[in-house]
This record gives structure tokens, sequence and C-alpha cells, in this order.
């Protein structure tokens, strides 16, 4: 079963989330699931021995499209 990255809404947008799943596409396989306060990422890590250091860094990324994005700001 995939491993699965909750991401609360008031701080992550679903364009930044799904936007940093394409650019780690080559990593693994991810799936955006929207619940009632958060996003879910399901994922499953190409390697298993880039889990943990996979989560932080779509976290950090997700992050930063999110602040553009509110900025009004496009990389």
């Amino acid at each position: 079963m995939p491993e699965a990255l909750r991401f609360h809404k008031s701080l992550y947008s679903e364009a930044a989330l799904k936007n940093a799943t394409t650019r780690f596409a080559a990593l693994g396989q991810f799936e955006v699931i929207e619940s009632e306060a958060d996003w879910l990422v399901a994922v499953t890590p190409a390697r298993e021995s880039i889990r943990e250091r996979l989560g932080d860094e779509l976290s950090n990324h997700a992050l930063f499209e999110t602040i553009l994005e509110r900025k009004g700001v496009t990389p």
C-alpha cells in the first residue's frame, strides 16, 4: 500500500501539489486525493531508499509553488 502524505488545505493549494508531483514523477507514483481539511498524496517511491527524502522534497516544492501562486508569480 502506498504511503499517504497529508497537506493541510490552508497551507497548500491543489494546483501546487499537482505541479510538485509532476516534477517528481520520475521518482515514483503519486495520486492527489481530496479530504475534508487536507490534500492526501499517495506516494509509491520507485526506490525504497528515497521514501523519507521524497516526502520532504515534495512538501518543500509544493509549499514553494503555493507561495508563488498566492503572490501571483509564475515561475
